[in-house]
């Protein structure tokens, strides 16, 4: 052995332990018969979030690929369908859909939500687990653009032919310079004070 070499040093490496990823608990239901009617459809969709709001009052979330899976399981507590609602999330660039339903036997409003991209937006159709669904799905496409998939009366409902297919609910439609374009500056207007323009 050279004296001059320096003995070596065994290096130790230490093993590196798996971060512990902490587990998420998912909230607990109250033990009424909304967190029970929750728990009870959730135990079949647990691809679901459901939680509650308040005293007749539940809410779900559900993938968009999955939400007709989920509305027919939730027909059968949720007998009505009574409106399908949008929210447009321009900057997120997504639609939120609202399919609020009603529960007969139990007296229970659930909300349950969805959201699909604002680009080339479609559904599928529910007109077969709630006909009603025809008139919510026809509103929806000529506000918002959102095409359901299935419906066969998708077309002009109630706007003017002119105002088909510029979907007037979306956020990023020029109302006012819509109006200017139809009507000309006569049916431009003031409120009461005359000095504040209103449209």
């Amino acid at each position: 052995m050279d004296m001059n070499e320096k003995p070596k040093v065994e290096e130790k490496v230490e093993e590196q332990k798996p971060q512990e990823v902490p587990e998420v608990e998912a909230p607990k239901l109250p033990d009424t018969k909304e967190g029970k009617l929750v728990a009870e459809v959730l135990e079949k969709a647990p691809y679901a979030e459901g939680n509650v709001r308040r005293e007749r009052r539940v809410e779900f979330k559900v993938p968009a690929d999955r939400i007709k899976e989920f509305l027919e399981l939730a027909s059968e507590k949720f007998e009505m369908l009574i409106q399908i609602s949008v929210v447009d999330w321009l900057k997120e660039g997504e639609f939120e859909l609202v399919y609020q339903l009603w529960s007969v036997s139990e007296s229970v409003h659930a909300f349950v939500r969805t959201r699909i991209p604002r680009e080339n937006a479609k559904m599928p159709t529910v007109m077969d687990i709630w006909p009603v669904a025809e008139t919510y799905e026809r509103e929806a496409h000529e506000f918002f653009g959102i095409i359901f998939e299935g419906n066969p009366r998708l077309g002009p409902f109630i706007l003017e032919p002119r105002e088909y297919e510029k979907h007037p609910l979306r956020k990023d439609f020029n109302m006012l310079g819509y109006v200017k374009t139809i009507y000309g500056e006569d049916f431009d207007r003031y409120d009461e004070s005359k000095t504040n323009y209103v449209i």
